[in-house]
């Protein structure tokens, strides 16, 4: 009875070893994965037929997509060969092909979990002019790169030869995997902090009303959500460490690690979102003025800039090529241009869009 009920499909030609437990972490690692792809395809919505221009950071997020959707595949190889049963039940053959794809999981849910945060790195440096946050956003793009690489090669390359991973009597030496998953635990969670951090002092000095600055600082805090999935993976595998049968209790950690990648997929994307939201929620669109220190919701789908110079309707790019010159305006009509319901592409008010009027 036991075994009828934790094995749902098993085959002694070319089994199939799926479990109860097993079966539990595809669906999450399934629906996670969906969504992201959800997100993304709305973030290239948005980019081609809103906002009409694409962006590297775009096709960064489409490549984490990409090995996304690798590691989801390795997920189902692995639940397919006993992820989720005792060690002891599993046939040698059977746990070799689950070994082998648990060890294809670990380059690829880096791979993807990197590229994630590179988009959100490159969408600071396009947002924000200021010299801090494009050093600061430089700087953690090239240890993202270093470390990137790293824990990538490492992954399939922490035995030697590789196939001792998966049989483990095989002459060769291994690094220490509790080392590995804990060192790069430990990269992925500084990073997400650092990350979270890079634009709040900028946002901080916005003059805005408390509501207003929270709304931003939060449109951009969203990567911190992936600090919480790293946390938590990190817990899973703590308890896969201290595990006297791994290949039961892999499943915690390999459903965290799907979550977390996809979760990184999805923070990228969502502040991307605001044009397609303002979009199909007029009310939700946001009025900015530089010359009121303003920054509304408003029904309004386009914003109004202006200066001091008694210049009316300057454009995003005239704030961005110097014609109004303070670093907040400038920072505010840059958040607006990337963030904001898409400079009013359908407005008929103006001939460039902006709606017309004076100060």
């Amino acid at each position: 009875m036991a075994s009828a009920s934790t094995i749902l499909q098993q085959r002694d030609n070319g089994g199939s070893y799926l479990t109860e437990r097993g079966c539990h972490g595809l669906v999450i690692s399934v629906v996670f994965t969906a969504l992201a792809t959800c997100f993304v395809a709305a973030r290239f919505y948005t980019r081609t037929r809103i906002i009409k221009h694409t962006e590297p950071n775009d096709w960064m997020v489409l490549i984490a997509l990409t090995f996304s959707y690798v590691f989801m595949g390795l997920f189902i190889a692995e639940s397919l060969n006993g992820m989720g049963m005792s060690g002891a039940k599993i046939p040698p053959g059977v746990l070799a092909q689950q070994m082998k794809a648990f060890w294809l999981t670990i380059p690829f849910y880096n791979a993807a979990l990197f590229c994630a945060k590179a988009t959100i790195l490159m969408q600071y440096f396009r947002v924000f002019a200021t010299k801090g946050i494009r050093i600061a956003s430089t700087i953690m793009l090239i240890v993202l790169a270093i470390y990137g690489t790293w824990a990538v090669l490492i992954a399939f390359l922490n035995c030697i030869p590789v196939e001792k991973f998966w049989h483990p009597s095989t002459p060769g030496h291994c690094l220490s995997e509790k080392g590995l998953w804990f060192s790069n635990a430990a990269m992925h969670i500084s990073t997400d902090i650092a990350i979270f951090l890079i634009p709040i002092p900028a946002l901080l000095k916005l003059p805005l009303p408390k509501r207003q600055k929270i709304a931003i600082i939060a449109m951009f805090a969203l990567g911190g959500f992936g600090c919480v999935t790293s946390i938590c993976r990190l817990v899973s595998l703590k308890t896969i460490a201290d595990s006297n049968d791994p290949t039961y209790d892999n499943v915690g950690a390999a459903l965290w690690s799907a979550i977390e990648c996809n979760v990184g997929i999805i923070c990228a994307c969502l502040p991307t979102l605001r044009p397609l939201v303002s979009r199909i929620f007029p009310c939700m669109a946001l009025s900015y003025k530089p010359g009121d220190n303003s920054y509304n919701m408003s029904r309004r789908r386009t914003p109004t800039y202006s200066n001091r110079s008694a210049t009316p309707n300057a454009t995003p790019d005239d704030v961005e090529n110097g014609l109004v010159i303070t670093d907040t305006k400038k920072l505010l009509a840059q958040i607006y241009r990337n963030y904001g319901d898409g400079g009013g592409q359908n407005d008929s008010k103006g001939g460039n869009g902006m709606e017309e009027t004076t100060r």
